[in-house]
């Protein structure tokens, strides 16, 4: 699991913001990239799998993504469980993404293919341009970010470390864990409670630590 500090490192080892310029540097395309994963729990297929028309604007309500089956990417990358499902976001991670898009049509990207209808994670530099992104070339891109940042991150960390952190903050921030089960996708509660049982479980126990006043209410009994 990532901890706070951490996923902001590697989010601003891709791209920073410059308020004073109102640019960003870096790749807009990396930071989007991790950022879904850390704020929606998808596994890495599920991103890579994303077009653009799979990003729905707010337009005065929720933005959202939907995680959509397909069986058409380039390098097989899918949908586990061929499960559809609707992952509302944040404003910013929607503004991200249409920054991004402006970046992709000053490239003259809209011109090239069916923008709308293409997929969100592209080669820019690497590879055929447009192309489809590989998990290999995610892959590539960690040890590039794990190399920059040295012990800022954890030497371990792989793209899956986004979905496990995201579930523990939902569950230690007290979301139910019917709702963690359907954001996440998990086919049923056995799952979640498996994987992310001990994360409730270890937040409870830590209450009892304070035995005087957890206990106070059998301590007022006559």
């Amino acid at each position: 699991m990532l901890k706070p500090a951490q996923a902001e490192a590697i989010l601003d080892g891709c791209a920073r913001f410059d308020a004073g310029s109102g640019q960003w540097s870096g790749s807009v395309r990396d930071r989007l990239l991790f950022t879904t994963l850390s704020e929606t729990g998808m596994r890495l297929g599920e991103c890579l799998s994303l077009k653009h028309c799979d990003w729905h604007v707010g337009r005065g309500g929720t933005p959202f993504v939907e995680v959509v089956p397909r069986q058409d990417h380039p390098a097989g990358v899918r949908v586990k469980n061929g499960r559809f499902r609707r992952i509302y976001i944040s404003d910013d991670l929607e503004r991200l993404h249409s920054e991004y898009v402006w970046e992709l049509c000053d490239a003259d990207a809209h011109r090239a293919v069916d923008l709308e209808n293409w997929w969100v994670f592209v080669n820019l530099r690497r590879g055929e341009w447009l192309a489809p992104l590989r998990p290999e070339t995610v892959y590539d891109l960690v040890d590039g970010l794990k190399r920059r940042l040295g012990k800022a991150v954890p030497s371990a960390w792989t793209p899956h470390w986004w979905r496990h952190t995201h579930a523990t903050a939902l569950l230690l921030s007290g979301a139910h864990e019917h709702v963690v089960i359907r954001r996440m996708g998990h086919a049923d509660v056995q799952t979640t409670l498996t994987l992310y049982g001990w994360v409730t479980e270890d937040a409870e126990l830590k209450t009892l630590a304070n035995w005087k006043s957890f206990t106070a209410n059998w301590r007022g009994l006559e």
